[in-house]
């Protein structure tokens, strides 16, 4: 869905705004910390003077404050429902007391808030980042679930933008054909008691429907307790059937309840960590042999099953660097239509070249020749999203063998 997977933060400003803070200007190291996170951000939500900032993280908005001495964090959670609110403040109790770490919650009136002060001179910014970060997580993901859950009230509407009508709809088709074909795939390998695989296949769809469709709200929530819950220490059997309920209900979801959560919004710090290419070969690592000896072997659908599993975890919990992404996106692409055995050649190709530090391209040019068409042309854009869905799920279906795999496709 998005042309670039790359995080957002300007990374030479954080060596910057500790530099500020060790030399006592407190003030330019908190402006330089919202530079870090987004450098459009300070201009774009804070006042002329500079001491005041309304920065919106997905359905909510932080709220940040300096004054001459003391610096002040809060935002807004939700208003308490009219019934029901005894049990949600139990909820609220225990995340105040398991999820919030530094920040606390205050009710102030009806309206519950997260808020956090302290002097300038206790504003580091590797704190104050992890005071931001974790406001923005608790507050994002646990509003949803409690407006869901208890009928409590927003005390802000988000300010998003919903995908084109054209790109949603291809969006939310895709949707339902990854669970239906994943629910296939796991029919059949349930049958023949592969439930490795079937696990590999469950959880390489919930990646994959996070990827193209880069979902909000309560559907976020469900596809990120959908994969916490498929790394549980349960039988993997159990496992199976604990996600395989999570795709069914996905796949019967109306349009309009899957299209409420598809939309774009800005976020002051990402759910996901910053790629580097030595975190990423760590963690490809252990797969990266387990690849070679299933291609030595001539277990072609091993190998292509885990590198792509391998491939979709890494964009579900990292903004995956430019030049990196390309060279997985160009092998989905290529392998979209290849033999079992070739696919699984190609997907290995580009795994070796992510182990061995190769990510230059011969296309870099003709790239930033098309950089601007691209930004303008809003229904090249909508069939470049057309066409990326449909490669990623060919390839997924050949994986879950529900594709021709002959040589001659």
């Amino acid at each position: 869905m998005l042309r670039s997977t790359q995080s957002k933060v300007a990374s030479e400003r954080w060596g910057e705004s500790i530099e500020a803070y060790d030399e006592g200007r407190f003030v330019e190291a908190l402006h330089l910390l919202i530079d870090f996170l987004n450098p459009e951000f300070r201009t774009r939500y804070g006042n002329a003077a500079g001491d005041e900032f309304h920065i919106p993280h997905g359905s909510i908005v932080v709220d940040i404050l300096i004054g001459k001495e003391r610096l002040e964090i809060g935002a807004d959670f939700l208003s308490l429902p009219a019934k029901g609110r005894v049990a949600m403040l139990r909820q609220v109790a225990d995340l105040s007391l398991n999820k919030l770490m530094l920040p606390s919650f205050r009710l102030r009136g009806e309206k519950l808030r997260m808020e956090y002060a302290c002097p300038l001179s206790q504003t580091h910014p590797h704190k104050i980042y992890h005071i931001l970060s974790n406001i923005c997580s608790v507050g994002d993901r646990y509003d949803d679930e409690f407006c869901t859950k208890f009928g409590a009230q927003r005390c802000y509407e988000p300010r998003v933008t919903p995908y084109p009508a054209e790109e949603m709809r291809r969006v939310v088709e895709a949707i339902r054909t990854t669970c239906r074909d994943c629910l296939k795939a796991v029919k059949e390998y349930e049958a023949n008691r592969q439930y490795g695989y079937a696990w590999n296949v469950i959880d390489t769809a919930f990646y994959q429907i996070s990827y193209f469709a880069q979902p909000q709200g309560q559907l976020l929530n469900e596809l990120d307790k959908a994969v916490d819950d498929m790394d549980r220490e349960l039988p993997v059997a159990e496992l199976t059937t604990k996600g395989r309920a999570v795709l069914e209900h996905l796949a019967a979801m109306s349009d309009e309840e899957l299209a409420a959560d598809l939309y774009f919004v800005d976020m002051l710090v990402s759910p996901k960590r910053r790629s580097s290419l030595a975190n990423v070969q760590e963690n490809m690592k252990d797969v990266y042999e387990e690849a070679t000896q299933a291609i030595e072997a001539r277990n072609f659908e091993r190998a292509a099953v885990r590198i792509l599993y391998k491939f979709y975890e890494m964009y579900f919990y990292n903004d995956v660097q430019d030049d990196l992404n390309a060279v997985v996106v160009e092998a989905l692409k290529e392998a979209d239509g290849e033999s079992m055995e070739d696919a699984a050649q190609t997907l290995y190709d580009a795994l070796e070249r992510i182990m061995e530090d190769d990510l230059e391209s011969d296309e870099d040019e003709d790239d930033d020749e098309c950089d601007e068409d691209e930004e303008t042309d809003g229904e090249g854009a909508a069939e470049e999203v057309a066409v990326a869905i449909r490669k990623m799920q060919g390839l997924m279906r050949r994986m879950m063998g529900l594709g021709k795999n002959t040589d001659n496709e």
